[in-house]
């Protein structure tokens, strides 16, 4: 579980805490919902074009990582198919490129994942800003007091079942396309395959707290 993942669950513990023992007799009454954050990124036109970038991002980098691995496979298999051939320094010198070959290849293994957390986070934030929008004006509409995410199911979920009729997503998915349909956005522009260099490490700046983050699976 991700740190905003679990900054998401204390937030709703404690929302839940507060509701359960810290609100006067009058909120009995308060209007909750709830909202599946990944069914509104796989249900909407914008949520799927920041899944298919995402996953064009991840591809064509993993491609040059492969890339990687086949040329140190190949250079173990030279390896052994010399054998006996080889003198000890030859093979001891073999051996070493090898070796920093493969600190090479794990160290872009980690790069690429600092990097695809850091590109999820780029084309999750607009998406975000506008879902949250769209979940703040039906909370209005509807005059509801609080709106909680709803996760993954589950004994480890904070929120094992909720009443289908506070469940707000339908309602989220309809109303964010039906202002994408009015102003449709131009897809993510597609990765083009390219040398591989190494960037300089991303800064693990977490989501400010509180802010409503779906998760790309």
């Amino acid at each position: 579980m991700s740190p905003v993942q679990r900054c998401f669950r204390i937030l709703n513990l404690v929302s839940l805490f507060v509701l359960a023992y810290g609100l006067p007799g009058w909120a009995e009454d308060l209007a909750i919902g709830v909202v599946e954050p990944q069914k509104v990124l796989d249900g909407t036109t914008a949520g799927k074009q920041v899944k298919d970038a995402l996953a064009d991002y991840v591809n064509t980098r993993q491609r040059l990582i492969e890339s990687e691995e086949q040329d140190i496979k190949a250079m173990e298999e030279d390896l052994v198919k010399q054998g006996a051939a080889l003198g000890p320094e030859a093979k001891q010198e073999k051996e070493e490129v090898i070796r920093r070959k493969l600190v090479t290849y794990q160290r872009h293994v980690q790069e690429l994942e600092g990097e695809v957390q850091t590109k999820k986070r780029e084309l999750l934030s607009d998406f975000t800003k506008k879902v949250e929008q769209v979940v703040r004006e039906i909370a209005e509409q509807e005059k509801i007091t609080l709106v909680m995410e709803k996760g993954d199911a589950g004994l480890g979920a904070l929120i094992m079942y909720s009443e289908p009729s506070i469940n707000l997503t339908d309602r989220v998915i309809k109303a964010f396309e039906g202002k994408g349909a009015r102003r449709a956005p131009d897809p993510p522009p597609r990765s083009q395959p390219q040398s591989y260099t190494p960037p300089p490490p991303p800064a693990n700046t977490p989501a400010p707290r509180g802010a409503w983050r779906p998760w790309v699976h």
